[in-house]
């Protein structure tokens, strides 16, 4: 064989092994097991300081929020199941709280499928996988202080009902869209008119 072919596989050689020596320092080393279990998983919600990604869930990513304890959100019938809400989700209601400057009850969050179904829910609920949650609200100004303030922070689906909001940022489905408690459905920019008012204009 002549010497440039032995140059040329030991050149070889050398950048395999190199290769492999970086793989494995990076995951071993720089990244990693990540928060979801999976290798090289870097995940992260834009300039957000809570490990994980946005569509991580609380036991996954768990962080401090300023105005709810994580077991509000608990399903009734499951107590601790509160952790199952999405870190995304929390994020945006707690700061929506932060805004609207009043109490945030939470009524319904995480659900169960059997409490979902007893609550009268979708079978392709978003509390399901918790990226809801319904606030207590009685008034009108309480309403419109929710919904302005959820907004804000990038809701773009509400529920309007007479004793509550649903708030729900599931990117499963569609987004900029309305109901009320008779279940009409209306998009961003239609007929609001048979609303206490316009959710996305107010």
């Amino acid at each position: 064989m002549k010497p440039f072919n032995y140059i040329l596989i030991t050149i070889l050689i050398a950048v395999a092994l190199l290769a492999f020596s970086w793989l494995v320092f990076r995951r071993l080393f720089r990244d990693g097991v990540g928060p979801t279990g999976k290798w090289d998983d870097e995940g992260g919600i834009p300039n957000s300081p809570y490990p994980g990604g946005a569509d991580l869930t609380f036991s996954q990513a768990p962080f401090s929020m300023r105005h709810f304890g994580i077991e509000e959100f608990d399903s009734p019938d499951l107590i601790g199941s509160g952790v199952n809400m999405k870190v995304r989700f929390l994020q945006m209601i707690d700061e929506a709280r932060e805004i609207a400057g009043i109490a945030f009850k939470v009524n319904s969050g995480y659900r169960t499928v059997a409490h979902n179904k007893n609550e009268g829910g979708v079978k392709n609920s978003a509390h399901l996988v918790g990226f809801a949650a319904d606030i207590k609200a009685t008034t009108l100004e309480q309403k419109i202080k929710i919904v302005r303030a959820a907004r804000s922070v990038g809701f773009n689906r509400f529920g309007i009902y007479n004793t509550f909001i649903h708030l729900d940022c599931d990117p499963s489905k569609s987004s900029g869209v309305a109901w009320n408690k008779k279940m009409q459905v209306e998009k961003k920019g239609g007929d609001f008119s048979d609303f206490p008012f316009d959710p996305f204009t107010i």
